[in-house]
């Protein structure tokens, strides 16, 4: 693969996986299915991007968390961060703030059936 459009293959190959597959997504993964070093693919991605390879996997785990909160009533804020894969409940519900401006009970509360 030629090295300019390894962003640009590393961004689709991290949108278009499916919840299990995003929940389980690593650095390291992602740079072996493109066999390339992880440190390279990080600092490329960086390089392109302004955004930390890492940083945007968590990005697409929480909008993740966000589509499921607001359709899956029947799950937990607790079940949802760990089907996205986010280990630390703190580190969650920063990240969703972060990302999201809002918490996620409040983000599921947006979408409540009134």
């Amino acid at each position: 693969m030629k090295h300019e459009k390894l962003t640009e293959e590393v961004i689709i190959h991290i949108l278009t996986r499916d919840l299990e597959e995003l929940s389980q997504l690593t650095r390291y993964g992602i740079a072996q299915k493109f066999g390339v070093n992880e440190n390279y693919l990080s600092k490329r991605f960086k390089k392109d991007t302004q955004v930390a390879l890492f940083d945007y996997i968590e990005s697409a785990q929480v909008h993740m968390a966000a589509e499921l909160l607001k359709e899956r009533e029947d799950l937990t804020v607790a079940d949802v961060q760990k089907l996205v894969g986010i280990e630390k409940t703190q580190h969650f519900y920063k990240k969703f703030k972060k990302i999201l401006g809002i918490s996620p009970s409040q983000y599921r509360d947006l979408f409540k059936e009134k």
